[in-house]
């Protein structure tokens, strides 16, 4: 999987207009960036009205979006996924995934915070706090970079998480959950698959393969 990092901070402490600035300096980069947003309450995103809406309201589990440029989901689930398996699925190209919110999950995380808004930073903070971004240097002995300071930033994201871990060619869930592939498991299962798929007719040329296998519950 890529890495990922979690922006946290108190509400307002400006996480979002951050990594409006960020993500441009990494894409500047030739980094591919994938970003997940936590949201605690129920799902909505969909305008009511639209084609989509009337699809999901007449009963469709799955409410696809299809354009030349974009693809848009909305997929019933039965409880939150976890962010492995989000990653697992659908980050696979991504060179780093960026995450807003999970403060209670073991990811590494860059906290933002600013003394014009909040008196203290959050509370409880432990090893997976990585830096912080703020109006306040050198909080905790973190590395800090300044609010506006994103190519910083970004440096520190590169040489930490995206330079040291990269992409495998080949990737493997099973039941949602990502499962690491050691070199040669890894060189085995992408050089076997891609052999058979080649000798399928109209597939010579695979650049992406997808397989997905559903076995039936027991009985």
């Amino acid at each position: 999987m890529p890495p990922v990092i979690a922006f946290i901070g108190k509400p307002d402490s400006g996480k979002t207009t951050l990594l409006e600035k960020l993500i441009p300096e990494l894409r500047r980069r030739g980094y591919r960036i994938g970003t997940i947003k936590h949201h605690v309450h129920a799902f909505e995103m969909d305008k009511p009205g639209k084609d989509t809406w009337r699809h999901k309201q007449a009963g469709a589990s799955t409410v696809a979006l299809s354009s030349p440029t974009g693809l848009g989901i909305i997929r019933d689930v039965d409880e939150d996924l976890t962010i492995e398996e989000l990653v697992g699925r659908y980050y696979g190209d991504i060179d780093l995934v960026i995450a807003e919110g999970y403060k209670r999950l073991g990811l590494p995380k860059i906290e933002v915070f600013r003394s014009a808004l909040h008196d203290t930073p959050l509370p409880d903070r432990d090893e997976t706090w990585v830096a912080m971004v703020s109006d306040t240097a050198g909080v905790n002995n973190l590395p800090c970079f300044g609010l506006e300071d994103v190519v910083g930033l970004a440096d520190f994201l590169e040489e930490r998480f995206i330079k040291p871990f990269p992409k495998q060619k080949t990737s493997l869930l099973v039941n949602g959950q990502p499962v690491y592939l050691n070199s040669f498991v890894e060189s085995f299962l992408r050089q076997a698959i891609t052999g058979m798929t080649c000798s399928l007719k109209g597939c010579q040329d695979p650049r992406e393969i997808i397989i997905t296998i559903r076995q039936a519950p027991p009985e």
